[in-house]
């Protein structure tokens, strides 16, 4: 990705024709080489980065949100030797991407005050610090036309992820990483899904052996894509097309997963579980079980009550070496016409869908460790009359 971007950026690729050493890592520009005078009056070369601003297409934007930088190496100073306080807003280590940092630089276009792209960016900062290292050879320069340095950007995404360079959480969002599965793309698994597409897990493998009918898009995410639709696809055919626009690595099995087959399931890190009769869901327990593979089971319940709609939504967390009595304790085996009536009624709702996607995937985050954890919780059930989530710790 990093490749492409520079390619089909005119700014970048300006920059790279023109010499600069660029590198695009995971939404952050790179710029190697970039001389300095040290404090002794010597010269050293540093590095200069900053997380890119992109605009909806991919490319950088024009202008710029952000006219600061990060400056790696030691402190650029004057000719004389004095710290360039007028840009060094601070000294001290940090993190800006992938990279320790060691000053953060800020400095403004006088007139604009923002910088119109990121070529003139680069630019500005370099001829504000390299300018002071010329002073004393001539020669010096970071357009060293030395090969440009593009290293493999291991985002799962098939757009650039500006946001985790916005926020500087790239470094939490890779705890994420590895294999997961959605087991029933129904309404809250398929909300499961546009919320996994959004992160940095690896892959997503899609189980689920029906097809997408008119009445599963009134409790799916988005809008629908009436070209994918016509021939009434798969759920996991047509949910794994329109997600691959935003996500690699989104793998569709137009099946039903049970006792003959739950052993495909082997080598997942997580899986999340969608089902509605208790039978699939005892057979999938049993299966993930035994395969020491933790996993969250979702459920809901809404039913028609003095015309209101009340009920549940459920999501229950059962990791590896849980006692099978517990989990017939927390999960709903029950015949699926009495039993499992709690969680199973034939009303869906988005919103009660999409808050037990919610609920499945802030549990998975915490037991990754993405998301602090002191409760440990085992079972949670929100309540739609009262408001309220209890919640069962283990």
């Amino acid at each position: 990705m990093s490749a492409a971007l520079i390619s089909r950026d005119p700014h970048l690729k300006r920059l790279a024709d023109e010499g600069f050493e660029i590198e695009v890592r995971n939404s952050h520009l790179i710029v190697r080489s970039v001389p300095h005078v040290t404090v002794d009056g010597n010269l050293a070369r540093g590095v200069l980065t900053c997380a890119l601003s992109l605009d909806g297409t991919g490319l950088t934007a024009t202008p710029q949100g952000d006219h600061t930088m990060y400056f790696a190496g030691g402190t650029p100073c004057h000719r004389n030797g004095a710290p360039m306080g007028n840009i060094i807003n601070n000294s001290q280590k940090q993190r800006c991407g992938e990279m320790d940092v060691d000053h953060y630089l800020s400095s403004k276009p006088e007139v604009t005050h923002r910088y119109e792209n990121i070529y003139d960016k680069v630019v500005a900062y370099e001829r504000l610090i390299g300018g002071a290292a010329r002073s004393l050879d001539r020669t010096a320069n970071a357009r060293t036309h030395a090969k440009a340095m593009i290293a493999n950007d291991d985002s799962p995404f098939a757009i650039p992820d500006s946001a985790s360079a916005r926020y500087r959480i790239g470094g939490v969002n890779r705890k994420l990483k590895g294999r997961v599965a959605i087991i029933g793309l129904g309404g809250t698994g398929s909300f499961l899904l546009d919320l996994l597409a959004k992160t940095w897990v690896t892959e997503i493998h899609l189980y689920d052996g029906d097809q997408l009918l008119n009445h599963n898009l009134f409790r799916s995410p988005g809008s629908p894509e009436p070209e994918l639709l016509k021939d009434f696809p798969y759920k996991v055919a047509y949910y794994a097309q329109v997600y691959a626009r935003m996500h690699t690595g989104i793998t569709p099995h137009p099946v039903c997963v049970t006792a003959a087959n739950v052993d495909e399931l082997a080598g997942f890190d997580f899986v999340f579980v969608c089902v509605d009769k208790g039978s699939s869901r005892r057979e999938i327990a049993e299966g993930l079980l035994q395969l020491e593979i933790p996993f969250v089971d979702t459920g809901i319940g809404v039913g028609l009550e003095e015309d209101c709609l009340d009920g549940c939504a459920r999501a229950t967390f059962i990791r590896p070496g849980t006692a099978w009595s517990e989990v017939e304790r927390l999960l709903p085996f029950g015949d699926d016409k009495e039993d499992d009536d709690l969680y199973r009624t034939d009303i869906q709702i988005a919103a009660v869908n999409s808050l037990n996607a919610i609920m499945a995937i802030m549990r998975w985050k915490r037991w990754t460790n993405y998301f602090r954890d002191e409760r440990n919780e085992v079972n949670s059930v929100y309540m739609i009359e009262g408001n309220n989530i209890s919640n069962r710790a283990a």
